[in-house]
């Protein structure tokens, strides 16, 4: 007895730790994104203000995730995992911004492609602001309404360490439903991104004719980011229902595991990167950051030197 609670703790606390790594570099990586958008000039525009509400929206269910398994598996401290229906409901309030988040700046990329005139008003300060808001309002009013009146509780499993609804009479079908319709916005995405993607090979000579060439690489990159990662999202979808039946032989709960948390997680590496990846002002705003830290060293040391 004594040594299968000794094997269940150790598979809780890998399974924390995984999950507890992944969320401390994505973490790391969607804070450089916004601190880079926030002080690189050609990120002040609607595209960088949707690229930071992307990135903050990622932000707050990652940071939940990372409190649950870093706190309630890997330190063992089971007080976390039974509140765990907190951070879900935080999870589950923040699912419908994230992937509106991602609809919208894919919109933003197709009109800046197929609508340049339209853009300006579309993307105006007032509009995006709006836009914004209402992204963040609706998704937590539905939320908090189901999770508080409908007494709906989206908690975390020991078998698969996965956040799923709890099922009761009060709430029933509703957070099913409610989780249903993230595939709204998924599928508008998909389509938004497949639009971008041919307008950009069919007429690609025609919509950056007039356009320098450092608007037309800074444009390019734009596109070539949000096509990247919508296509790592649409992997991720697959991945998450198909994924247990490709997998290699393992225990049904690993594969639960890292279809769901682990997977889920990753999505939050694997975005801000792609952004430093696709886009060479975010590379040279990194390699610039790691100069002056560098100098400051230098700087240090020589200090030090010449007061000895």
């Amino acid at each position: 007895m004594t040594t299968v609670i000794a094997i269940e703790i150790n598979t809780d606390v890998l399974a924390g730790s995984l999950v507890s790594v992944v969320c401390v570099l994505g973490t790391i990586l969607m804070v450089l994104v916004i601190i880079a958008s926030l002080r690189i000039p050609s990120m002040k525009s609607p595209f960088g203000t949707l690229t930071i509400n992307q990135n903050i929206a990622e932000l707050v269910p990652c940071l939940a995730c990372l409190f649950v398994f870093f706190f309630g598996y890997t330190l063992n401290l089971n007080i976390v995992i039974d509140y765990s229906y907190i951070f879900g409901g935080i999870c589950i309030i923040m699912l419908h911004i994230v992937l509106i988040s991602f609809l919208m700046i894919s919109f933003n990329r197709l009109c800046a492609v197929a609508f340049p005139i339209a853009y300006q008003t579309v993307f105006g300060k007032k509009w995006l602001m709006i836009l914004i808001s209402i992204n963040w309002i609706v998704p937590l009013v539905a939320s908090t309404y189901l999770l508080t009146f409908k007494q709906c509780t989206f908690a975390i499993y020991h078998y698969g360490w996965t956040f799923s609804e709890v099922k009761n009479e009060v709430c029933g079908a509703y957070l099913t439903m409610f989780r249903g319709l993230q595939m709204v916005p998924i599928i508008l995405t998909v389509v938004t991104d497949i639009l971008t993607l041919l307008l950009l090979l069919i007429l690609r000579n025609r919509i950056f004719k007039l356009k320098s060439a450092d608007t037309k690489r800074r444009e390019m990159n734009f596109a070539k980011q949000v096509l990247v990662q919508g296509l790592v999202f649409m992997i991720h979808g697959v991945w998450y229902e198909k994924g247990r039946n490709i997998m290699p032989v393992m225990s049904e709960h690993w594969k639960i595991f890292f279809t769901t948390s682990f997977s889920a997680n990753l999505l939050h590496v694997f975005d801000p990167m792609i952004v430093f990846l696709c886009n060479m002002d975010f590379k040279t705003w990194l390699a610039a950051l790691g100069k002056k830290k560098q100098l400051r060293k230098v700087t240090t040391v020589t200090g030090i030197s010449s007061l000895t």
